[in-house]
């Protein structure tokens, strides 16, 4: 257990290496199935989740700078062969607050996944952009303003995001053994996917917020010429829930726990058109985290695991999203006005 522990504090902690390291050279990148929540958070007022975004706005001139690594540790079973192993999904995201109420992101993943057989499918994925305009309930929706007071920001906030990748990540690589790997082993989709979403929150009091989020991302039919077919993966529609608990406070510092749960039900995959067997389903994730923040740093770490979950021909899947041993993310994030 003491090995395996260890292991993945080595993964974890070299693919935040890496997404660091993809702070220097200006490449972009995005991942399939790896999320990042967006959201500020401070000393004081509502709280932030991990994996649920926030309809916060980020203020005006105010810079937004995120780094996130998830580990995601796959069940093996003992019918299949050439199992998936793990996927790795590092993310570096930026975001800069255009007007008090409307914040702008860009999105840079780097992926890794690995498949016993066929080898390891490492790279950057397609780059991600997003804009997030953030309301509030005062007798009625309207934008937020440029400043909130404290009881002010216990009025209920809401936001909604459009978001949309571009196909730059590669999508031809090759396994050990120089056969095409299959779409769901590359890190790009080849072409755009948009995606958009309604964010709300509410503070229930100075130590309790909560907050939900929906959201829905498309995928279109895309030729592999490499693999003699056309595939499209299917439509994910996710809502989450989450609980942000300020457990302490002092000065400029806070830790929050933050409980969630998120839901994803996955359309199946098709190739040429066709719907493919052992794929898509829904699943119920339950996941516990933690945040520290220190001023303008915040840093989280969380662990999550299917609850539940309704898998088209489960018998027959193994390496897909509900099918994890576990998930196991690391994040940090810093803010500045400038």
């Amino acid at each position: 257990m003491s090995r395996r522990l260890a292991q993945l504090a080595s993964r974890l902690a070299a693919g935040l290496a890496t997404a660091l390291a993809l702070a220097v050279p200006p490449a972009p990148a995005l991942a399939h199935h790896g999320t990042a929540a967006v959201s500020a958070i401070g000393a004081e007022g509502p709280g932030a989740a991990l994996d649920t975004t926030s309809p916060l706005p980020l203020g005006q001139g105010t810079l937004f700078a995120l780094l996130k690594s998830e580990y995601a540790d796959f069940q093996q079973r003992a019918s299949f062969t050439e199992q998936k192993r793990f996927s790795s999904f590092n993310t570096l995201a930026a975001g800069y607050g255009l007007t008090p109420w409307l914040s702008a992101f860009a999105f840079l993943p780097w992926n890794v996944k690995s498949q016993d057989g066929v080898g390891t499918s490492a790279g950057l994925g397609d780059p991600n952009l997003m804009l997030a305009l953030s309301l509030k309930w005062d007798e009625g929706p309207r934008l937020v303003p440029e400043k909130e007071s404290l009881d002010e920001l216990e009025d209920w906030h809401l936001g909604l995001w459009v978001a949309c990748t571009g196909p730059l990540g590669p999508t031809r690589r090759r396994d050990d053994a120089g056969a095409f790997f299959a779409p769901d082993m590359q890190t790009g989709f080849r072409g755009p996917s948009p995606s958009a979403g309604l964010a709300v929150l509410k503070q229930l009091s100075p130590a309790v917020t909560v907050l939900g989020e929906a959201s829905l991302q498309r995928f279109f039919e895309r030729r592999y010429v490499e693999a003699g077919y056309a595939y499209q993966f299917g439509t994910e529609a996710r809502v989450n829930a989450a609980l942000a608990w300020r457990a302490w406070s002092s000065g400029g510092a806070r830790v929050d726990l933050v409980p969630e749960f998120s839901l994803l039900d996955l359309k199946r995959d098709r190739r040429d058109g066709v719907a493919l067997q052992a794929s898509g389903g829904t699943i119920l994730y339950g996941q516990l985290g933690a945040r520290v923040t220190l001023g303008a740093l915040s840093i989280g770490a969380s662990l999550k695991r299917a609850v539940a979950r309704a898998l088209n021909e489960a018998a027959d899947q193994q390496g897909s999203e509900g099918l994890e041993a576990f998930r196991a993310a690391l994040t940090l994030g810093w803010s500045t006005r400038i």
